[in-house]
């Protein structure tokens, strides 16, 4: 059935499709073909099925389906007691991320892009929070709250390859320069709190990789924005190698580069 939803949307939605194709030639650096594009929009219409699945999942169900790696890193840095920043993507399954932590016991806050209409954001936020996930919709006003979170030595879970408010700072990303989130990056050079890339991947039969990586490196210096654009340029490169290696799981559908990229070879 999403495969065929997915199939739909690709054919039906030519400014995402242009968008996704756009994405995919920086990531493989070369034209995609159609079925790369395609496979984008089913794993996207897998998403949606994942959001409406959630709450019917007992927590032993959730954690059956998945194999964790690197747990003992979100022990080690919350051992430290300045809370622990979990930064993800648009990879793999977007709304499972958020439920796995949780659900093995941890308290986590997240952030949902705020959408309209309202009722749509309400539901989907309350999907979200079935194994006891605190959500918040995305914006300064919820600064506050991450704060109050880390400062309990507790867990964020940030999105963080797309800049939704276009005021991040611009670093490599794979071929070309792009905006990223800056909020995952003041927050640790604020608090001290460690940030460690943490993805989802989607496998065969229904099963997910969750992926979570040691703490980014960095060494600051007394320059702030400086400080902020180091850390996120390794943050990127980081979640990067994740992306680039499986392009078809990366669901963003709006252009993440600012100029197209020049394609010098096609696949077919």
């Amino acid at each position: 059935m999403c495969t065929l939803a997915g199939t739909l949307w690709y054919l039906g939605a030519p400014a995402a499709r242009a968008a996704v194709r756009d994405n995919l030639q920086h990531i493989t650096g070369r034209m995609p073909s159609n079925r790369l594009v395609r496979e984008v929009f089913v794993h996207g219409a897998l998403n949606y099925w994942d959001t409406l699945a959630i709450t019917h999942f007992s927590r032993e169900q959730l954690l059956s389906i998945v194999d964790m790696h690197g747990r003992e890193h979100i022990d080690s840095a919350l051992a430290a007691g300045r809370g622990v920043i979990l930064a993800g993507a648009h990879l793999g399954s977007v709304s499972l991320v958020g439920q796995i932590v949780p659900a093995l016991g941890y308290s986590m806050t997240a952030l949902v892009e705020q959408i309209t209409p309202q009722r749509l954001y309400d539901f989907f936020a309350g999907q979200r929070k079935r194994f006891g996930l605190t959500v918040l919709p995305a914006g300064g006003a919820a600064v506050r709250a991450l704060l109050a979170a880390l400062r309990r030595n507790e867990v964020l879970g940030l999105v963080t390859d797309r800049d939704v408010t276009g005021t991040g700072p611009t670093v490599l990303f794979f071929d070309a320069t792009t905006q990223f989130a800056d909020g995952p990056a003041a927050l640790a050079l604020r608090t001290g709190a460690p940030i460690l890339p943490a993805v989802v991947v989607r496998k065969a039969k229904g099963r997910f990789d969750a992926i979570i990586e040691p703490p980014v490196e960095f060494i600051a210096s007394d320059d702030h924005r400086q400080n902020v654009m180091e850390l996120t340029q390794s943050m990127a490169n980081r979640l990067q190698y994740h992306i680039g290696t499986h392009p078809e799981q990366w669901t963003v559908f709006q252009k993440r580069w600012p100029r197209p990229h020049r394609a010098v070879s096609s696949a077919g």
